[in-house]
């Protein structure tokens, strides 16, 4: 557990690098992550061909992700603190948020028994060809690799 100073410090950079509003602009093996967590054939459908959105933002002591899209998220947590959480088909899962070299990466686990899947999901920044920022957010779920490709919104 990091003290104070580097959450803080921790909590700046991400302020820095991640706070915005992200557009999705394309997935990659996304409806093989949803059949695998057990998200059904119309749901599949609905949420690939959706599109969406994630807010960032960094308020005092806590990071908030708000998701719009198929299903909307308001998630609000403090860093490298274990939280109680739900994967996307209601699983209940317990997830802790750290940032490291650079990346916001949350790793869950399935509690109470809960049928979710043991997940890292890492959100990283990078240049992307036209030089404005891109998020890449990679789903690491068993053997199942899941990317999602985001565009900084002005």
């Amino acid at each position: 557990m990091a003290d104070a100073p580097d959450v803080s410090a921790d909590l700046e950079a991400i302020k820095k690098k991640f706070s915005g509003k992200w557009k999705l602009r394309n997935s990659e093996g996304l409806d093989e992550y949803l059949k695998f967590i057990g998200l059904n054939f119309v749901f599949r459908k609905v949420a690939t061909a959706a599109s969406c959105t994630v807010d960032i933002s960094v308020e005092e002591d806590k990071i908030r992700l708000i998701t719009h899209g198929p299903k909307t998220s308001n998630d609000v947590f403090n860093l490298n603190t274990e939280l109680e959480d739900t994967d996307p088909v209601g699983n209940e899962m317990t997830a802790v948020v750290t940032f490291e070299g650079g990346n916001l990466v949350t790793n869950s686990k399935p509690r109470n028994k809960s049928k979710a899947k043991e997940t890292k999901v890492t959100r990283e920044i990078i240049k992307g060809d036209d030089g404005k920022d891109e998020m890449i957010m990679t789903v690491n779920a068993g053997t199942l690799v899941m990317k999602r490709f985001f565009v900084k919104q002005p």
